[in-house]
């Protein structure tokens, strides 16, 4: 027995978190078979902190009640600990909340709450917190848009890497929605996201390479973005990419994987 599980076994609950800590994310990399048993032995170790008031471990018990990891779903459980880690001020357990609140799971849709426990989450400086508040304030889900409240939250999302919040960013750039319009910023937010996988950036930063927006003019770069999206699974890349591939604009004319993308893309209007 280490000196962690020791401690844990005498009831120090950042110990205790810490044990549950180890088996959660071992779940992550573990083979289908043996998840289970893993969040199981995660979820003996969180409730333990989480009775004592371990904010951490209270989110994360909560967390497994809301996806059933290791254990039967259970939203009013879910609910109660998010409840309890988000009154201490933890970030990720008021963002949690505020998203229960906005998509109605587990609690009557509010979204006048959700923007409550975003706004808290955003000020506790969680980036999801932050990008959720912003996208409330973009949308105007809780009363009036508001794109000046909208890029200050993005802008702080994106500034700790959150790609949501950069690609969200980018467009208000792009259109001038909240922050003075400007082409470059737009292309190095889209880029930013882009880079990090995420799908409507790949999108909006292929358009601006092909009308030559921010950057210099490239269908080779934009058919490439066109791709990356399509192969992302988003919408809007995928009718891109079928049409370069349909004009040979950027890539060899293929009038067959066209068709193929833009079935792909036509599934899912």
């Amino acid at each position: 027995m280490d000196e962690k599980e020791r401690k844990a076994f005498e009831g120090d609950a950042q110990a205790q978190c810490d044990m549950g800590d180890d088996y959660f994310f071992e779940a992550f990399d573990a083979d289908i078979e043996d998840k289970d048993v893993l969040y199981r032995k995660a979820i003996y170790w969180y409730p333990r902190a989480a009775q004592k008031g371990h904010a951490a471990s209270q989110y994360n018990l909560a967390y497994q009640y809301e996806h059933g990891l290791g254990i039967e779903i259970d939203l009013e459980q879910a609910v109660y600990w998010y409840r309890r880690a988000a009154n201490q001020g933890y970030g990720a357990a008021e963002n949690n909340l505020g998203h229960l609140y906005e998509t109605g799971c587990g609690l009557p849709q509010d979204y006048a709450q959700a923007l409550h426990w975003y706004g808290r989450a955003a000020r506790h400086d969680d980036a999801d917190g932050q990008c959720n508040t912003a996208i409330m304030y973009q949308f105007g889900y809780a009363g009036k848009r508001d794109y000046d409240k909208a890029a200050y939250w993005y802008a702080q999302a994106a500034g700790k890497g959150q790609t949501i919040a950069q690609n969200n960013l980018g467009y208000l750039y792009e259109t001038g929605r909240g922050v003075p319009q400007d082409w470059e910023l737009a292309a190095h937010w889209y880029y930013e996201a882009a880079m990090a996988g995420d799908g409507p950036a790949q999108n909006n930063l292929g358009v601006l390479y092909r009308d030559g927006h921010g950057v210099r003019q490239d269908l080779y770069q934009a058919v490439y973005w066109f791709a990356q999206s399509a192969a992302s699974g988003y919408k809007e890349g995928m009718k891109n990419y079928a049409r370069a591939l349909e004009k040979g604009e950027g890539v060899e004319k293929d009038t067959v994987e066209a068709a193929y993308w833009r079935q792909k893309g036509n599934e899912q209007d």
